[in-house]
């Protein structure tokens, strides 16, 4: 009779399936966390703001990761809308307003920060809920700026990503919460039809957030692109909606627009989640310095080794959330690529 233990094949069948059983356990971990927000919304009505409409496909999983939570709890929001179709004259007095998450709360992105700054100085008798973010500002005396605008509100209340984000917004509000990014909520995801995966992707920068580090770059992958590369000839479509929308709302019919327009662009922007899951799942190893390149590879159960963005954001999250994970490995230097060899089992040729 065989022993088990004697089958290689054996031990790493087991060991994959407590890499999945882990990982699992954490991922419906992160989006149980979530549910404090159905006590700060409440049964209120409430508008969604700040919705992308650009081909980031991290932005779209933070906001289809959103209307899946909406969903889950029976929560229909009033009004769903993009910065730049939005009027805060439609904020009625019971209404409760919910930014967007992401990463673009300080002074990188600025139309986005002035949005919400508008508002908390304009609407002070509505509760403000900024969902999970992670906080960057390059200049101390702007993040004091916008802090003092902030702190001008009472019923303001912020959730970030992790805890550098944590100890800056407790200049805004004494109302903080430390949450998982949204995009949690479409976990688990399934790819129907795909292919076996071999070999490694890399998901690299080539933004303003982009990073030196020689280590992604030395890396010989299978797959190499980025999310503008992988949107394509789809940014020509991707801006007939954004310039349908706003053409709708400076001709006085934003709420038309946000209540048709929008719809149909959440359900394209859907289809554009739906390749990227098709890229990811072709592919073994994911190696990124997109935080939702790294989140999109747990929502799937693949593999990931992360890099840090210019100001840290990927560390600082994946160090507060996901580094329990089996499947994840962060990379502060060159020697943990070695690291993540042995870890995963892979070739350096892999990689």
């Amino acid at each position: 009779m065989l022993n088990p233990k004697a089958n290689p094949s054996a031990e790493m069948t087991a060991e994959m399936q407590l890499e999945r059983t882990r990982h699992e356990k954490l991922s419906v971990e992160l989006m149980a966390r979530h549910e404090v927000l159905l006590d700060l919304i409440g049964c209120a009505p409430f508008h969604y703001v700040d919705i992308p409409t650009h081909g980031n496909v991290g932005d779209l999983l933070i906001m289809h990761g959103t209307l899946a939570f909406f969903r889950k709890h029976d929560l229909v929001p009033k009004l769903i809308a993009p910065y730049f179709a939005y009027d805060p004259c439609w904020i009625a007095p019971e209404d409760v307003i919910v930014f967007h998450g992401g990463g673009n709360f300080g002074d990188l992105y600025p139309y986005f920060q002035e949005l919400r700054e508008r508002i908390v100085q304009n609407h002070r008798e509505n509760r403000i809920i900024v969902l999970p973010q992670s906080l960057h500002f390059s200049s101390i005396e702007k993040m004091k700026q916008s802090a003092q605008l902030f702190r001008m509100h009472a019923d303001v209340h912020i959730c970030v990503r992790d805890q550098v984000s944590y100890q800056m917004a407790q200049e805004f509000t004494d109302n903080v919460y430390l949450l998982p990014d949204m995009a949690h909520q479409l976990y688990p995801m399934r790819v129907a039809g795909a292919e076996p995966s071999a070999g490694s992707l890399r998901i690299s920068r080539v933004d303003d957030e982009s990073t030196q580090q020689s280590g992604l770059r030395n890396m010989v992958s299978t797959t190499v692109t980025d999310w503008p590369e992988f949107v394509g000839a789809r940014e020509v479509r991707i801006n007939l909606f954004r310039r349908a929308i706003g053409a709708f709302y400076r001709r006085g019919l934003g709420w038309s627009a946000n209540s048709i327009l929008v719809r149909l662009w959440i359900a394209y922007s859907g289809r554009l989640i739906a390749d990227a899951a098709q890229l990811f799942a072709r592919h073994e190893l994911i190696v990124t310095d997109r935080l939702h390149g790294h989140i999109l590879a747990c929502l799937l159960r693949k593999k990931n080794i992360v890099l840090d963005n210019s100001y840290g954001k990927n560390s600082r999250y994946v160090e507060a959330w996901t580094l329990n994970s089996e499947l994840v490995m962060l990379q502060k230097s060159n020697a943990a690529i070695a690291a993540a060899n042995t870890r995963f089992g892979l070739n350096a040729a892999a990689i």
